[in-house]
């Protein structure tokens, strides 16, 4: 492995422009899904040929998640293939972004999975929602977004790793159901804001699948798909502090039909300092097991392009 490669998420620039996106969005808006699929097929190849670090690392995730689940060595030939298929399915996921974000997909095109849990999610008086880097979490706007379940979306994000498409996003829709929270390095103030938010009866949701960019050595090195990996700290005290339930959400694409997954987390729960570590770590297991079995059953949809399992480095 090269030094680069196991360089911290955070330190990876966005490929491709702006106006990439912008040109790939018209041809699929005026042209139609058809020939956006056959003009995304060349890019996606371009993409994946060129970026010798993002595909090993999917090469990986894909070696390691067959390793654990079926116990098969994929050839070379086998994760080739198979990683492109990751690759295209993110390109494809970004068209389903952008729809989602304009209010073309509404609630019924959307099968809510565990309908008690989601249920629950609405009758929270503000909640934290855990989610990953797994099918569109954007597309689940639409189930919050109108009549007696609208509820904001408050995404926790850093803008310095990602602002070409969610820039975009608020361009096309500034007035779209989700709000992104911009946090470079997490402090009282922030804590404040937060629970603020939580109490206005919204919701905070949290891509636990990255590590901390200012503090990445804080992790909790946990069993995934057959090797330890690392999970941020932070999410784990954040719910905590935050004292209101604790959901689980993914939402992919299954033939042709978004599904949103949702699971209850925690319930709220004081916990004494001593038993503060034990109790957050149980939370990162319990996370990446369930991060695991739905990437088992959603193989193509987990988008992280750098190396997940040794990315702890500045």
């Amino acid at each position: 492995m090269s030094q680069k490669e196991d360089l911290h998420w955070s330190k990876f620039k966005e490929r491709g422009s702006m106006l990439g996106i912008e040109v790939l969005v018209f041809i699929h808006k005026y042209l139609g899904n058809w020939v956006f699929k056959v003009i995304l097929f060349p890019v996606m190849v371009y993409f994946y040929l060129s970026g010798s670090i993002a595909r090993n690392s999917i090469h990986h995730y894909l070696s390691n998640l067959n390793k654990h689940q079926h116990n098969i060595t994929l050839t070379q030939g086998q994760l080739f293939r198979k990683g492109f298929r990751v690759f295209y399915n993110f390109g494809l996921a970004i068209v389903d972004k952008f729809d989602a974000w304009l209010g073309k997909v509404n609630i019924d095109d959307i099968d809510i999975v565990n309908k008690d849990a989601y249920q629950s999610l609405l009758n929270a008086n503000g909640a934290v929602i855990f989610s990953a880097h797994l099918g569109n979490m954007e597309v689940c706007r639409a189930i919050f977004s109108s009549g007696e379940h609208k509820r904001k979306l408050n995404v926790i994000t850093y803008n310095e790793h990602t602002p070409t498409f969610n820039n975009f996003l608020k361009k096309v829709n500034k007035d779209a159901a989700i709000n992104f929270i911009h946090i470079n390095n997490f402090g009282p103030a922030d804590s404040i804001q937060l629970k603020q938010k939580i109490e206005d009866g919204e919701a905070i949701v949290i891509f636990a699948d990255r590590t901390s960019v200012n503090n990445p050595d804080s992790v909790y090195q946990v069993p995934f798909m057959g090797e330890d990996a690392p999970f941020a700290k932070g999410p784990f005290a954040l719910a905590a502090i935050m004292e209101c339930p604790v959901f689980l959400m993914f939402c992919v694409k299954e033939e042709g039909r978004f599904k949103a997954c949702i699971e209850e987390f925690a319930q709220p729960k004081k916990v004494k300092r001593k038993e503060r570590n034990e109790y957050f770590t149980g939370l990162a297991i319990k996370y990446a097991q369930r991060l695991e079995y739905y990437c088992q059953k959603s193989p193509y949809q987990w988008f992280n392009f750098f190396n997940f399992w040794h990315n702890t480095k500045k």
